[in-house]
């Protein structure tokens, strides 16, 4: 990890386990701390105990309580805000990333460096706020 880059605490909210575990390798090898929640009860369990991500990496399909339900929740303002990036391979409209005041969108299959380098780039940033356009896919760089 380059001397600029301060480590980022992850929370990767993500059902797919093989998935999770690669990008979970990829960010400690970078020096992030990465978290995997595998459903969106247990990401709100993780904050509730006091986890405080930097960054959250949001699926859409979970398990019980959907991705969205997980934003509605407003679990995360107990985490102070972190900037939240959906990862999912169901389409997002820029208008439904406002709506929930997600920072952007990486659309399944993406490449590893590409998530990684979102990290470094947003994590620790106060979310909530409305993103710039454009939105979605490489443009969320």
């Amino acid at each position: 990890m380059s001397s600029e880059v301060t480590p980022a605490r992850v929370l990767l909210i993500e059902d797919d386990l093989p998935l999770a575990t690669i990008i979970s390798k990829h960010l400690r090898a970078r020096g992030h701390e990465a978290r995997v929640a595998a459903s969106a009860e247990e990401a709100a369990e993780a904050i509730q105990t006091g986890y405080r991500p930097t960054i959250v990496l949001l699926d859409i399909n979970l398990p019980g309580e959907s991705g969205w339900g997980f934003l509605r929740s407003g679990v995360l303002a107990a985490a102070g805000g972190p900037p939240v990036f959906i990862v999912s391979a169901t389409a997002v409209p820029t208008s439904r990333l406002r709506e929930f005041g997600c920072a952007g969108y990486l659309p399944k299959p993406f490449a590893v460096p590409t998530l990684v380098e979102i990290v470094e780039r947003h994590h620790g940033e106060v979310g909530g706020a409305e993103p710039p356009a454009p939105q979605g896919g490489l443009d969320a760089l």
